[in-house]
């Protein structure tokens, strides 16, 4: 049997079960989901970045932002969406121009600067030029490495969970379907990663299920900086490794 991607069996499985555990701590804290999987899934096939893991975070985010839709600030959004319509076509051009190697370094480094932003509890006050700046920084992150949350989240740090769970994912939900409509149009979207899709939804739908099962005994500040220091971890890794 032939694999999307010629993937073969093991890599598959492990691919399963990594969507699996990144959908359950993206159940748990509403983010990771991207910045665990994305520098992992770069280095077995770079062609399922960002499309796998754009098609998969949509429905997603579409769940968190329609359960919590109240509690969603509108008022920097305007700019958040000006900036991800921006950042779009400028990330589609450097993922179509960069190489493989490139492209690798790329992912490793966001990922690795969504960890030190995380670690270092950076932060911006959040006004009109603050929301468009960081739209459009997450719109090149998305188009690059499946990653567009750090700038947003960086943005609403210091909001309640009330206000940071929907907000983040109302903007990755429209930001998502910018990110794929532009992929769908320069055919960056092939027949493979539809079918991938279809194999992958089945474990990422049963991690984000059974997350708080999987994660009763582990606190959300622990399961948080193990996402913080992961994205360090990995995103040097897969620089280093593409450099040396």
């Amino acid at each position: 049997m032939t694999y999307p991607f010629d993937l073969s069996l093991v890599e598959l499985i492990f691919i399963s079960l990594l969507l699996f555990v990144s959908a359950a701590i993206q159940g748990i804290l509403g983010f990771g989901f991207a910045v665990i999987s994305s520098p992992i899934l770069v280095q077995i096939e770079p062609l399922l970045v960002p499309q796998i893991l754009s098609l998969l975070a949509l429905p997603m985010a579409f769940r968190i932002y329609q359960r919590e839709k109240k509690e969603v600030d509108w008022k920097p959004f305007k700019f958040l969406f000006l900036g991800r319509i921006i950042g779009g076509p400028l990330g589609l051009l450097l993922l179509i121009n960069l190489n493989e190697k490139l492209l690798s370094i790329s992912v490793g480094a966001i990922v690795l600067v969504a960890g030190i932003a995380t670690l270092f509890n950076w932060t911006v006050n959040r006004n009109n030029n603050s929301s468009w700046i960081a739209g459009t920084l997450s719109g090149i992150f998305a188009m690059i490495a499946g990653v567009g949350g750090p700038p947003i989240a960086i943005l609403y740090r210091g909001a309640s969970g009330k206000e940071f769970r929907p907000s983040l994912n109302a903007v990755f939900t429209f930001g998502i379907m910018i990110t794929l409509g532009l992929l769908l149009f320069s055919g960056e979207i092939y027949r493979d990663h539809i079918i991938l899709f279809l194999y992958l939804a089945i474990p990422v739908a049963v991690g984000l299920k059974i997350s708080s099962l999987l994660f009763s005994d582990v606190s959300d500040n622990a399961i948080s900086k193990g996402v913080t220091y992961f994205s360090i971890i990995s995103g040097l890794v897969v620089i280093f490794r593409n450099i040396i």
